[in-house]
């Protein structure tokens, strides 16, 4: 006779058994994902070390915090991009049918969770270059990053389209308007790709930046279009239609995420020891993992197609979503591995210093020396490209400046230093630990310069 009584709604603020248990796998998910996180950060090199002495350290929180901060910006790109999938391609309609509906207002939160977690990206990258922890930043050095470095510029770029598809999807009603955000969201995506990290250094910058914006944009439809499928089709009625349709984007998918990533693979490593001799290295040994989990992942899908899609057609959806599950539990351990590649140095870079590798958990600027040059002396805050560094040794100058250009100053040293032009034409005080500007000279030439902290700081600037 008890059995046959309703059960009890819960209490206002009461927890549900279902919501405590998803909860829960929120929460083993994440420690799952950071200890992938962590240790593919100690074995391809990326894991913070120590500071050179006379370089100032942003610490631990900074160090450690970026790459995790990444990874949140990654996982809130996949959830926007897929969930837009889902209702521009997966299930459309000139109306959204009601799946498609919440899949869009899904995609608002996680846009405004992108957007939140590529702001603190972009705080911890600026603390990171310039070497000191996010409270002791200055306005100038922000306004530089922002206006003067292509980091900020994809910083900027990225956050804005976030916001874009957050505003956007709130008012989305058809598939049209999904497929437009979706493609907004991809050029979000992509713009961080183009415009830093190793492709941006590359020697063939255009073709390296042309693959892995195609292999993070298949990527990211891959895998937020698999995790979306998951979530929003789970009615009985939907689950086969969105299965189908995305068995075919997922095939796509896989195809293009394959041939980019070894492509690129081959571009990063042609310029150290090639393909073969740099397998070995730490960078290697996660291109191994990422082609592993990239097997494992067509495994997967060649189960799906053989067995059950064909059981999901038949009623039978329970072996679709068990594969599924930890399918999408491989996908996500595979971003982890692509973060800490990103922030690992490859082994050009590595080889060439005869030394430690230099840390490259900061974003690397286009113009930067190339993967196989020696970097700065003592810089340890990765390839940052700005016409005059400074390291506890002395200046380096970099690149010509146009005439009446801002000259980027970065200083990640413990010291306070000048650059004074032996003419007079311009003398600019770089504190410790900062990015910093002055205006070029007008009129074309060498301008020989010193430092009034040491007269052993010398450098020449080029302007054209």
């Amino acid at each position: 006779m008890t059995a046959l009584l309703p059960r009890p709604a819960p209490a206002v603020g009461e927890t549900t058994p279902a919501r405590r248990s998803t909860a829960g796998l929120g929460i083993a998910a994440g420690l799952g994902l950071g200890a992938v996180l962590v240790l593919a950060l100690v074995v391809g090199g990326g894991a913070p070390t120590r500071t050179t002495p006379g370089l100032t350290g942003p610490g631990a929180l900074v160090d450690w915090g970026l790459p995790v901060a990444t990874l949140a910006v990654r996982i809130a790109a996949l959830g926007t991009i897929g969930t837009l999938l889902f209702a521009a391609v997966l299930l459309p309609g000139r109306v959204l049918p009601d799946a498609s509906r919440r899949a869009v207002r899904a995609a608002s939160w996680w846009a405004g969770a992108w957007a939140a977690a590529l702001v603190v990206e972009a705080v911890l990258a600026l603390s990171r270059l310039v070497g000191v922890p996010p409270w002791q930043l200055t306005a100038e050095s922000a306004h530089v990053f922002l206006t003067q470095l292509p980091a900020g510029d994809a910083a900027f770029g990225a956050v804005a389209a976030a916001v874009v598809v957050a505003l956007g999807a709130r008012r989305c009603v058809s598939s049209g308007t999904a497929a437009l955000l979706l493609t907004i969201a991809g050029a979000g995506v992509v713009l961080p790709t183009v415009l830093t990290g190793h492709s941006a250094a590359a020697e063939d910058h255009l073709l390296t930046t042309t693959t892995l914006a195609v292999h993070v944009v298949t990527a990211c439809l891959w895998v937020g279009g698999l995790l979306a499928v998951l979530v929003h089709g789970r009615d009985a009625e939907v689950l086969p239609r969105v299965a189908g349709r995305f068995s075919a984007v997922a095939l796509g998918c896989a195809a293009a995420v394959g041939a980019s990533g070894l492509l690129a693979a081959w571009l990063v490593l042609d310029d150290g020891p090639g393909l073969l001799g740099g397998l070995g290295s730490g960078y290697g040994l996660l291109l191994v993992g990422k082609t592993i989990a990239l097997a494992a992942l067509l495994a997967f899908g060649w189960q799906h197609r053989r067995r059950t899609l064909p059981a999901l057609a038949e009623g039978r959806p329970g072996g679709f979503r068990r594969f599924a599950v930890v399918e999408g539990g491989v996908m996500l351990a595979t971003v982890a591995l692509a973060v800490a590649l990103a922030a690992s140095p490859p082994p050009a870079a590595a080889t060439s210093t005869g030394d430690a590798p230099v840390a490259t958990s900061g974003p690397v600027q286009p113009g930067a020396p190339d993967a196989g040059s020696t970097p700065p002396p003592g810089h340890d805050h990765g390839n940052l490209v700005v016409p005059v560094l400074v390291d506890p040794t002395g200046f380096t100058v970099t690149v010509p400046v146009r005439a009446g250009a801002a000259v980027t100053v970065h200083n990640p040293t413990d010291t306070d230093v000048t650059v004074t032009a032996d003419d007079g034409s311009f003398d600019a005080v770089i504190p410790s630990g900062s990015l910093t500007s002055f205006p070029a000279p007008e009129t074309p030439g060498s301008y020989p310069f010193t430092s009034g902290h040491a007269p052993s700081f010398t450098g020449v600037l080029v302007v054209e």
